[in-house]
């Protein structure tokens, strides 16, 4: 599974990456990376329900490289192993948006 850290992040130029916040809509309204998508899943994810979550994560569009955030990357851990299983191409924000916070990289409130 790969990874890509905040700043790698941060910094990419590459219109093929699409990042998708998997926090449940009342974290993502109060602080997500700039761009970035919110699918909630987070709640789907720890309680069992991996058929919802999977359903879910199926709207996304495949000719994307995805990059999941959540809040420390364990949980985008479980939901990359999702996309990759359904053929999309996915990987994990290192530390997710604590260790964007934790770089004083900028963060956008409200949807």
């Amino acid at each position: 599974m790969e990874s890509i850290s905040a700043k790698e992040l941060f910094s990419s130029k590459d219109p093929s990456l699409l990042v998708v916040d998997i926090r449940d809509e009342h974290h993502f309204r109060h602080g997500h990376i700039k761009g970035s998508i919110n699918i909630d899943i987070y709640n789907n994810i720890w309680h069992g329900n991996h058929e919802l979550a999977r359903k879910k994560l199926s709207a996304l569009p495949k000719d994307k490289k995805l990059v999941i955030v959540c809040n420390v990357g364990a949980t985008a851990k479980i939901a990359s192993s999702f996309l990759e299983s359904m053929g999309y191409k996915a990987m994990v924000l290192e530390g997710g948006i604590i260790e964007w916070h934790n770089q004083h990289l900028q963060v956008h409130s409200g949807k």
